[in-house]
């Protein structure tokens, strides 16, 4: 069955869907605001510093490998450089109109979507499909928090989204800089003001969790995400927090680095691991040691002009806010009745069930590790199957969406209500299954060496090209060659823990601290 599908937006989310789709057979036309792909990853995209806190293996797309490079983190320009090669392998600007953006959706009686567009010059056309695919990511709007008083501040206000670099600047530098926000893209801004302010302080409301980039191994230092294994996540969530605790206790009593100290005691003043969000950097702990950035745990009580007073007692006068607040999700060119505040009201926060599989949202979901390429890929493939009718979705949409949004806020006890917040790797194979693509278990007995792999590696994004749709002899010829972050003696001790526990008969089930743990010898079928 050929449909005609709408994409909209050409960053990751976009190509991937492009790709998925045309090689599904359907008749497919993208829509990209912009004058490139990327999205926030092109030129007028983000900061200029960027710097990917996902290595470039798992921010990569399942058959479009990096197998010529070592693990590392890309750079937005080679990150872009990556995407434009992609595009250029699969042929994908062919189906992609540049300064369209749309304005709005409509459901015609015939059951087909008509989409009003706008182009660069202001010319107004539509376009008339039968389905529509939304991957225009969630940096739309920016989020500004309501603080009292703020409209009574009488300095300059500035959000991440218009940061380009500190040196540009010039009214921030020397002058006394009041910041919000921990996640990534924050710990980026915050140091880099930091480093040309006269004074820098960081409002949290609570210690945030944070990773390192680098994990120690046999192998010297590799990327954080080659520690997120299978059998990593068939730990109890107690466990886990147990673990990073104990080895973050070991750093602060070993330290002589200032800003390794800082780190250690944030994560181990922050929530259980597990439960939390995770912001993936450093930085911010090396501008407390280097700039004299001071963070203030509790957040801000009220601003009244220059001066802010904070609920852990300081008060300070500033110059300058800097919002590193992230994004409010909003889908304006939706219809009122059919707009909708939180991705998790959506089955798989892929499908809403006022749309059922004529519109669907890709690359709206937010992995806890991991990178996004490779779950948007699958969401497109899942999409793609379901447009040609060789997988059908459930018809209780709704409560199935209901009971996915409340297995993740228990999952993440700590941070419930992050937007579109998930296991990585649980939802990957969640996807995996639906699409026939979830890599089978090896044999202990007949292929261990595979075995090992399989549950204390890494999993690279081309294991979900072994077997299904869309299988790659190239997956299957190189799956196994991923450096480990652990010894081979180190693994078997691991398998030899989980034997011990399983003839235990230690099988902990879904509760708030232990949500779930899966024993290393299932089969898949």
């Amino acid at each position: 069955m050929q449909r005609k599908v709408a994409v909209i937006g050409a960053g990751l989310c976009g190509l991937t869907t492009v790709k998925e789709l045309v090689e599904a057979g359907h008749n497919v036309i993208c829509f990209e605001k912009s004058e490139e792909i990327g999205g926030v990853f092109s030129e007028d995209g983000s900061y200029d510093s960027v710097k990917l806190t996902v290595s470039n293996y798992f921010m990569a797309f399942s058959d479009f490998m990096p197998y010529d490079e070592p693990l590392r983190f890309w750079s937005r320009t080679e990150y872009r450089d990556y995407l434009n090669r992609y595009a250029n392998q699969f042929d994908l600007r062919r189906y992609i109109k540049f300064n369209c953006e749309l304005d709005q959706i409509t459901r015609l009686e015939s059951g087909e979507w008509q989409l009003i567009l706008r182009t660069g010059s202001n010319q107004v056309f539509t376009e008339i499909v039968d389905r529509v695919a939304v991957c225009s990511g969630q940096f739309q709007r920016p989020n500004i928090p309501t603080i009292p008083g703020l409209d009574s501040f009488p300095g300059s206000m500035l959000h991440s989204a218009d940061y380009k670099n500190a040196e540009e600047l010039k009214e921030f530098h020397g002058k006394r800089i009041l910041c919000f926000g921990m996640g990534e893209s924050a710990a980026d801004v915050i140091t880099e003001i930091a480093s040309v302010a006269g004074r820098s302080v960081l409002s949290l409301r609570r210690p945030h969790m944070c990773a390192p980039r680098y994990a120690d191994s046999p192998f010297g230092k590799l990327p954080i995400d080659v520690v997120q294994s299978r059998h990593w996540h068939s730990l109890p969530a107690k466990v886990k927090s147990d673990i990073i605790r104990d080895t973050w206790g070991r750093i602060l009593r070993t330290t002589d680095n200032e800003s390794t100290r800082l780190f250690a005691q944030h994560v181990l003043a922050a929530g259980d691991e597990a439960g939390s969000v995770v912001t993936k950097t450093e930085r911010i702990f090396d501008a407390q040691a280097n700039y004299g950035l001071v963070v203030d745990i509790g957040g801000v009580k009220e601003i009244s002009g220059n001066w802010v007073t904070f609920y852990s007692g300081r008060e300070e006068e500033f110059d300058a806010i800097v919002f590193c607040t992230g994004f409010k999700f909003m889908l304006p060119f939706l219809q009122p009745e059919d707009q909708f505040s939180d991705i998790r009201e959506c089955y798989l926060q892929m499908f809403h069930p006022n749309f059922k599989d004529e519109i669907a949202f890709i690359g709206f979901v937010r992995p806890q590790q991991g990178g996004i390429p490779l779950m948007a890929e699958l969401q497109a493939r899942y999409y793609a199957l379901v447009c040609s009718g060789e997988r059908q979705l459930p018809d209780d949409l709704a409560e199935r969406a209901k009971r996915d949004a409340e297995r993740w806020r228990q999952e993440f006890y700590v941070t419930p209500n992050v937007f579109g917040l998930v296991n990585g790797l649980r939802y990957n194979e969640m996807l995996a299954d639906l699409i026939g693509c979830r890599p089978p278990v090896p044999s202990l007995l007949l292929t261990p060496k595979r075995y090992l792999h399989y549950w204390f590696h890494h999993v690279w994004p081309s294991q979900y090209r072994l077997v299904g749709p869309g299988s790659r002899v190239e997956a299957r010829q190189n799956w196994m060659k991923a450096p480990s972050c652990r010894s081979l003696s180190q693994q078997l001790q691991d398998l030899k823990g989980s034997v011990l526990m399983q003839l235990k008969g230690w099988l902990p089930t879904r509760n708030r601290q232990i949500y779930q743990w899966r024993p290393i010898f299932r089969r898949v079928s």
